[in-house]
């Protein structure tokens, strides 16, 4: 059963009296439990198909649709409560607060949204990422690698849906890259997540089980990935 729909998804801006295409009539449908890559070249549309998906931008014209639910349909509240809980987000910048531990910023979408933490579900997170050690850090104790499994940790606590992942290794070096890129693969194994992850690296598209590649708004590149 589809997890992600996305129906002629159009999305164009102005830049002063010029109107910009970012997509042009988009359709794509992804699986629970795949893991999609998605490239092309700078401006190719890849980042706001996820800012749309992730209900950060709102598209022109078209429907996208994650569990059923066309996201675009919510009002603004209710978009913020089903982002929160369905959608993880992990960024190139980690975006962590910087006067927060590790495991505050973690924890930080259960607080906001007055849940309990499953105990045994985060030690799992946290055992599997490796980061139990930094778990009193604060972020400027830890290097740019063990920041991004944080991050990662923080998109997953809530078990959403859907993982979005924009660039999430383009601060790193290679080590961490391929690091990063391993925990990914095992989030997705063990613990059945959905993961859509935009890269330009096309070396890291070997990872994923789908390849979309987009040029000029538009998707010219649907293929299977080498981990399939």
């Amino acid at each position: 059963m589809a997890l992600l729909i996305c129906k002629d998804v159009h999305k164009t801006y102005k830049v002063g009296d010029v109107e910009v295409p970012a997509l042009r009539g988009v359709d794509l449908t992804m699986e629970r439990g795949s893991f999609t890559m998605i490239t092309g070249a700078s401006g190719s549309g890849k980042s706001t198909l996820m800012h749309c998906i992730a209900g950060i931008d709102k598209p022109d014209l078209g429907e996208i649709l994650i569990d059923g639910t066309d996201i675009h349909s919510l009002s603004e509240k209710e978009s913020a409560v089903f982002r929160r809980r369905n959608i993880g987000l992990v960024y190139q910048s980690f975006h962590l607060l910087p006067t927060l531990s590790a495991e505050q910023n973690i924890l930080l979408p259960l607080s906001l949204d007055g849940k309990e933490c499953d105990k045994d579900y985060f030690d799992a997170l946290i055992n599997t990422l490796g980061i139990r050690e930094q778990l009193t850090h604060f972020p400027a104790q830890m290097s740019g690698g063990e920041q991004q499994r944080c991050a990662i940790a923080r998109a997953l606590i809530a078990k959403p849906l859907l993982c979005l992942a924009d660039e999430p290794t383009g601060n790193l070096d290679r080590r961490n890259t391929d690091e990063i890129m391993k925990l990914l693969r095992k989030m997705q194994s063990e613990f059945g997540q959905t993961i859509v992850m935009v890269t330009h690296d096309m070396r890291l598209t070997e990872e994923g089980e789908r390849v979309v590649t987009f040029e000029d708004g538009s998707i010219i590149g649907d293929t299977k990935g080498s981990a399939v």
